[in-house]
């Protein structure tokens, strides 16, 4: 129970660090594609999930635009039920979106699942060993679980540098992450 405090308390300061980051620099997104390592650009016709940023995470379309320009295939993650992992689905820039769960924007119903090798994905708050922290209902823990046991993902989450804490708070079933990338750089989990 203490972890949970733990991490409400975190969320709380997290969200404060965020939207205060979001707010003093609206070219911060523009900015992930100079800092996003070549270690891990996406290759020739491989699948990127990415997300579409609500409130003020930071803004992936940049970044994910560039690699669409660079012929690797997009997905945006759909909500599928409680808890369950979510699916991704294929999404190219001006298709058209429709309103999910939690009123995100999401491919309909019709476009194809795919399975990505490099999952996106927004976070409240991170350290250097990758940890992250959410919203609190799994849906990305679950996920990324899902991906690993049918093979290699990359998992990314993007964030202001004003989200990074000296350390997440974290419980059983959260899964860290592979790199993280902010405005600032690039940092690979444990590194």
């Amino acid at each position: 129970m203490l972890t949970g405090w733990r991490k409400a308390r975190a969320r709380k300061a997290a969200a404060v660090a965020r939207k205060a980051a979001h707010a003093a620099d609206p070219e911060a997104a523009a900015r992930l594609t100079e800092t996003f390592p070549d270690a891990i650009w996406p290759p020739l016709h491989s699948v990127v999930a990415g997300y579409f940023a609500i409130r003020d995470e930071i803004d992936p379309r940049p970044l994910m635009e560039t690699f669409h320009c660079e012929q690797v295939r997009l997905a945006l993650p759909c909500v599928t039920g409680p808890d369950r992992p979510l699916a991704f689905r294929s999404w190219s820039p001006g298709d058209e979106l429709v309103k999910g769960a939690f009123a995100i924007s999401e491919p309909r119903a019709s476009a194809p699942e795919v399975r990505p090798s490099l999952v996106l994905l927004p976070l409240l708050a991170f350290d250097g060993a990758g940890r992250r922290l959410g919203f609190g209902a799994g849906f990305y823990d679950r996920t990324i679980e899902a991906l690993r046991g049918l093979g290699p993902v990359t998992t990314v989450g993007l964030a202001y540098e004003a989200q990074r804490l000296k350390r997440v708070p974290t419980a059983g079933h959260d899964v860290a992450l592979d790199w993280i990338v902010t405005e600032q750089g690039a940092y690979r989990a444990g590194a």
